[in-house]
């Protein structure tokens, strides 16, 4: 029937978005797990200011994982509704009920799960939000952050464990739930066979008995033409490729939304900041020094590496001067994040994260540090050679640059009402 279509089809979407979901969930947790080993390394090395930035990392990452982990809960919970469905339009199978009742409590145990790892990502963010003495400056004080970030890697892992649990379920729900209208389907078949054959008439029977060689006959001629060939090598490749090319497009379509709810809920955390501007935490002198110390030492290493690239390109007459430039520029780890379509909620270069940062304690300090080690050189990079018009469109292709991170860090990053630095 129409009905155990659509029922079936919504328990097979469900359990195949809780699957999906659950990869990501892990995935995120494993990202937090790295994280939060990176943030005890720069803990080690002494850096303040990068371990923060790692643990926060982590926490964000761990955010990301309750997300993925209350998707999946919902989903299961919707493959427990489509088993009970399905248990009842077959006369309560035992089977599809049992798959229904456990699919129910791993899903709830699902959002529960998801509900303890937010509690733990709140605690652990108001670690890092805690007012900073002195002694938390130093590398002892960042034994706090690296604690911080243990504790939501922990938390991101016990929710993904939990979250893949209640996917095999769903998933296991979603094939009892095929097989009980699967078995319905055949009842409803034999009853309808059985109904004819017993109104059907003697001459009937002998005139299908008397035809049944011919009809054996045939099905023995037809046998080999209906048998199908294994698969070949390459047949085999190929559709192993194409199984891989439809997961990454999954795991394509499943970042890019979770990506955007990420940066949704940057954006309500800025606008309630803006609001309450008290509870915006104070950034101490010594904090800002080392982060834009930071900031310095990356611009300088971007320079280095533009202009290599430049006199790279202009020495081997690969494409125009102005191409060769905004190549250059893009191809930047610290501007790669801004200069996408879509802006990046956690950007995976640790240079980039350093600028978000510095552009948060000040937006005008950062730009003037980008536009003296990196857009200025760019600018002197460019061969006298060029005419006027060459020169002139190279100078926008990196106005156009500079103008793009400018927007990306105002809009997205810092206060937009900040003057702009000239």
């Amino acid at each position: 029937a129409e009905s155990d279509a659509v029922l079936v089809r919504q328990a097979r979407e469900a359990a195949e978005e809780a699957s999906r979901y659950a990869k990501t969930a892990a995935e995120f947790a494993h990202q937090a797990a790295e994280a939060a080993e990176a943030a005890r390394g720069d803990h080690k090395r002494g850096s303040y200011a990068l371990t923060k930035s790692t643990a926060h990392s982590a926490i964000v990452y761990t955010l990301t994982v309750v997300k993925a982990v209350r998707a999946v809960g919902y989903s299961t919970l919707d493959v427990a509704a489509q088993c009970r469905a399905a248990a009842k339009r077959r006369g309560h199978s035992t089977e599809c009920s049992e798959s229904a009742v456990s699919a129910m409590s791993l899903g709830l145990e699902a959002l529960n799960a998801a509900l303890v790892c937010a509690e733990a990502t709140e605690i652990t963010a108001a670690e890092l939000q805690k007012p900073l003495s002195d002694s938390d400056l130093s590398s002892e004080g960042s034994e706090r952050f690296v604690g911080a970030a243990v504790k939501a890697s922990l938390a991101a892992a016990s929710a993904s464990n939990t979250a893949m649990s209640a996917a095999i379920a769903a998933v296991e729900g979603s094939r009892q739930c095929i097989r009980t209208l699967e078995k319905k389907a055949e009842d409803a078949g034999e009853a309808a066979g059985d109904a004819g054959g017993e109104a059907g008439s003697p001459s009937q029977e002998g005139a299908s008995s008397a035809g049944g060689g011919g009809e054996e006959a045939q099905d023995s001629a037809g046998e080999p033409q209906q048998r199908k060939k294994p698969p070949t090598a390459d047949e085999f490749a190929a559709a192993a490729g194409k199984r891989s090319i439809a997961q990454r497009n999954n795991n394509h379509k499943v970042l890019q939304r979770l990506n955007a709810e990420i940066l949704a809920h940057q954006q309500q955390v800025r606008q309630i900041l803006q609001a309450n501007r008290p509870l915006i935490p104070k950034v101490s002198s010594d904090a800002k020094q080392k982060i834009f110390a930071l900031l310095q030492d990356y611009a300088e290493e971007a320079r280095v590496d533009l202009e290599s690239a430049i006199a790279a390109s202009m020495l081997h007459g690969q494409g125009s001067p102005a191409d060769a430039v905004a190549a250059a520029m893009r191809e930047l780890p610290m501007l790669v994040p801004f200069m996408q379509a879509q802006s990046l909620a956690i950007p995976v270069s640790v240079k980039a994260r350093v600028l978000k940062m510095a552009a948060l304690y000040d937006l005008p300090l950062a730009m003037r540090i980008l536009d003296q080690e990196v857009f200025g050189p760019a600018k002197t990079a460019l061969p006298w050679s060029l005419d006027s018009r060459k020169a002139a469109e190279a100078q926008q292709r990196l106005d156009e640059v500079c103008e793009t991170v400018r927007h990306e860090l105002s809009s997205n990053v810092a206060e937009e009402a900040l003057p702009q630095p000239h």
